[in-house]
């Protein structure tokens, strides 16, 4: 299956060959046991200031079971097996009816003995290593990030970084869809995105039918929402932490799975020592040369680490150009982050760039609620006509508007404008913004206008644009 979507099959990374050359050879047998054992996981990554998924609850034994009190549950948790395989076991616990019945997974409701015998099941070992007798975890259900919800149906994606030698070398998402019952298992019928590991942006996607077919999907269902094009949120803690924890295993190939709460942020969910080979689907690569790239790198440190897999693995042209020129691409309708005057937290607009405009210009009714209401104010108590007849007029109007704001300077104007175009002369203000565009934050002076009537609230023009490269191809 893997091979027939792969374009150069002399790249892909067989289960033998992972068996025998890299799980064999790198996985020590201790290093194997933690990462078969969740609870130890924890125990190790806590140590390591890693974080990772909180314990509610461990059930050893039948006995145990029959006395644990669910009351003291939250109405949300997860029960999966600890030492269990595949996602096999797992059942999350959403909330409670009315009838006491636990809302599962798809739907499905369960009356307390039901959940009683699934945790019966576990404890049993069918879900585990070798079938062995097993212990039942029950966890805090994560909540999933906000960015996530166009994306996703009911559960919430995983995010997993495969780790070779503590450096970063393939990555992908799992999304939960309505095939997957809301599970986060491309063996079900999740969807597998592959992820750059330069930019943790989603690149090709996956998803497996019911007769173990592959196939290439570009749409969310039932929509016209693109799986490509979605930046991981905490791209570079999940490397940063995804390189600890391979570290303080003693893991030499594994991979670390993340489940990314919404105010938690990445958390590790578990390691696998024995990661499948579906990951090379999703990233229409093979593993075998990107393996065989670093397998005798030396490598200093973490940071060493996470560059060389960005370097080796990770990064379109785009990236290139940005390191080359000191300047970020830019699309023509750009998301721009714009902070409120107490500088805590913004406002993600939709901002026209527009380099035939001087001036950058927002929304008045935005600017009131970033904290310019004393500006507008003081604007609209001048009784300033919004076209002037002349240049004259728009003069000793502006004369009229600074001496106002000389006389209070608390309101938050630094300029001026007086702004000619096909609809006429218009004075306006302006204020200064702080903004943010992915991680590049910078400042910019913008008047501000009525835009409600217009497509795009903010505009970015010339003098905001020093420090971009503008692509009009770019989405």
């Amino acid at each position: 299956m893997i091979a027939n979507t792969i374009k150069n099959r002399s790249s892909i990374l067989g289960i033998n060959e992972r068996n025998l050359h890299y799980i064999r050879m790198y996985n020590p047998r201790n290093a194997q046991a933690i990462a078969d054992d969740k609870i130890l996981t924890k125990e190790v990554l806590d140590k390591a200031e890693v974080p990772t998924t909180k314990i509610l609850a461990v059930i050893k034994s039948p006995r145990q079971l029959d006395k644990f009190d669910f009351e003291t549950l939250p109405k949300s948790f997860v029960i999966k097996p600890v030492f269990g395989v595949e996602g096999g076991g797992i059942e999350i616990v959403y909330n409670k009816d009315k009838q006491d019945n636990f809302i599962c997974t798809g739907g499905r409701k369960m009356g307390l003995s039901a959940l009683q015998n699934h945790m019966l099941r576990i404890l049993e070992g069918q879900f585990s290593h070798n079938y062995s007798p097993d212990h039942v975890l029950i966890e805090e259900r994560v909540k999933s990030h906000h960015k996530f919800r166009s994306y996703t149906y009911k559960g919430a994606p995983d995010v997993r970084v495969l780790v070779f030698r503590r450096i970063p070398v393939m990555a992908m998402v799992r999304w939960p869809t309505k095939e997957s019952e809301g599970r986060a298992n491309a063996s079900r019928g999740a969807v597998a995105s592959g992820i750059d590991i330069a930019t943790g942006v989603t690149t090709h996607s996956l998803q497996e039918d019911r007769r173990g077919e592959m196939h290439l999907i570009e749409y969310v269902s039932s929509t016209n929402v693109r799986y490509a094009g979605f930046k991981i949120p905490f791209w570079e803690r999940i490397l940063q932490y995804a390189v600890t924890a391979a570290e303080v295993s003693g893991l030499g190939y594994c991979a670390v799975d993340f489940l990314i709460d919404r105010d938690l942020g990445p958390l590790v969910v578990e390691l696998n020592a024995r990661p499948g080979l579906r990951i090379q689907v999703a990233n229409q690569d093979g593993l075998k040369w990107r393996l065989e790239q670093v397998q005798k790198i030396p490598v200093r440190s973490d940071a060493h680490a996470i560059r060389l897999g960005k370097d080796l693995f990770g990064g379109e042209i785009e990236e290139e150009i940005e390191a080359i020129a000191g300047k970020k691409i830019i699309s023509l309708i750009q998301p721009v982050k714009v902070y409120y005057t107490h500088g805590r937290d913004g406002i993600v607009l939709k901002a026209k760039v527009d380099t035939g405009a001087g001036y950058s210009s927002i929304d008045t009714s935005i600017a009131r609620q970033l904290g310019y209401k004393d500006a507008v104010n003081l604007y609209k108590k001048l009784d300033i006509p919004d076209i002037l007849t002349s240049k004259k007029e728009a003069l000793e109007a502006e004369e009229r508007l600074k001496a106002a704001i000389a006389e209070n300077t608390d309101v938050g104007i630094v300029n001026t404008h007086i702004i000619t175009s096909s609809t006429g002369i218009t004075l306006r203000i302006a204020v200064e913004l702080q903004c943010k565009i992915d991680d590049r934050m910078f400042s910019i002076e913008a008047n501000i206008r009525d835009r409600s009537q217009l497509e795009f609230p903010m505009i970015l023009g010339q003098r905001a644009l020093k420090g971009f490269l503008i692509d009009p191809s770019k989405k």
